[in-house]
């Protein structure tokens, strides 16, 4: 039965950008606008440059995947570090909500969706991963959301899903898709899906995939392997693949820039970044938290620098991938995902990490 999607509007706070107004000098009279303040439970966006708070929109409890498509901002609830063991939450709250940036409007898209992964269309759509528990009967599905209708585009059902969180990417015109959080599931293979039949196959890889980056400019699509210790690097024309180990104890949330593919290691606070061309040569990149035991939960490029999110440290970290520079962000709420563009730094917070 094909499933309808069903906006749901929800509470949101919208602030203006700290501004200011009137010519600086004798006589005149300067107006400053507060930064607005940072409440639990939403997401937040930040000022590049200047890492203030510009915006803040609330979006539910345990907000965490944060995504940016068709001019939206696209966040998940209830899918890290809530679930038990390797088995999806059944509390009927993993949802995702479509952020305007513009008017500061959340709208809950309902229909029967149980988001364990989500990642952008180059359309501006969004694709979204089910997972469903096994008493729940449902079959798993990818769905791809219209931006701006809500409306479920496509419905593909695929293998798998069982799990809390299932990797999704978008590469050489195809949705890739990885599920190393269900046991059940083949974790040692991808499924690269045809986003406009449904049609999909299996590719063999030598690790475990996690979470997807796709390099546009060498054709690959990265992908960690969390329980190796490694990434690994598939050729997405022929389908060869390499691993490559990081030093990480378990790396998580691959991103690329340029010809550098970083990721977050979620047991210990660092960060790696790898040489794409030549040999990987691996380096750790310290996050000097005052929590000793925070990991990395998220990691994202954009607006110039790679950022990386501490929850058990409450801190947001930009690093600039030029110079390795690390500059904290400290955060009053744990920062969850993150994700970044021309428009700033959004960053989902909790009430608390878990």
């Amino acid at each position: 039965m094909k499933r309808l999607a069903l906006p749901i509007a929800i509470v949101a706070a919208l602030t203006p950008a700290c501004s200011s107004s009137g010519a600086v000098g004798v006589g005149s009279v300067t107006n400053l606008v507060a930064p607005p303040k940072i409440v639990p439970n939403s997401v937040v966006r930040l000022n590049p440059k200047t890492l203030e708070p510009v915006q803040v929109v609330p979006v539910g409890d345990h907000p965490d995947l944060v995504v940016d498509a068709g001019g939206y901002i696209w966040v998940a609830r209830h899918i890290l570090g809530v679930a038990g063991g390797n088995s999806p939450a059944n509390t009927g709250n993993r949802t995702i909500t479509r952020v305007d940036p513009s008017t500061g409007t959340a709208t809950v898209v309902g229909g029967g969706l149980a988001p364990c992964g989500l990642t952008a269309d180059p359309s501006g759509d969004v694709w979204v991963a089910n997972c469903f528990s096994r008493k729940s009967g449902e079959a798993p599905d990818i769905v791809r959301v219209d931006a701006r209708t809500l409306g479920f585009n496509a419905i593909w059902p695929v293998p798998g899903g069982n799990g809390f969180f299932r990797g999704v990417g978008y590469g050489d015109g195809s949705v890739w898709l990885s599920d190393d959080s269900d046991p059940s599931y083949n974790a040692d293979a991808v499924l690269r899906i045809n986003p406009r039949t449904g049609a999909h196959r299996s590719i063999q890889v030598e690790r475990p995939a996690g979470a997807f980056a796709w390099s546009e400019a060498h054709g690959d699509m990265w992908m960690n392997n969390f329980p190796s210790g490694s990434l690994t690097r598939l050729d997405a024309k022929d389908g060869a693949s390499s691993v490559i180990e990081t030093g990480a104890t378990n790396p998580a949330f691959p991103a690329v820039t340029g010809d550098t593919v970083w990721a977050g290691d979620w047991s210990a606070h660092r960060v790696v970044r790898i040489q794409m061309t030549g040999p990987p040569r691996p380096q750790s990149i310290p996050l000097p938290v005052h929590n000793l035991s925070a990991g990395v939960w998220n990691l994202a490029a954009g607006a110039g620098y790679v950022w990386a999110t501490t929850p058990g440290d409450r801190a947001l970290w930009r690093i600039d991938p030029h110079t390795d520079a690390v500059t904290r962000i400290s955060m009053p709420y744990p920062p969850i995902g993150v994700t970044a563009n021309a428009g700033g730094v959004w960053v989902s917070v909790r009430r608390v990490a878990r």
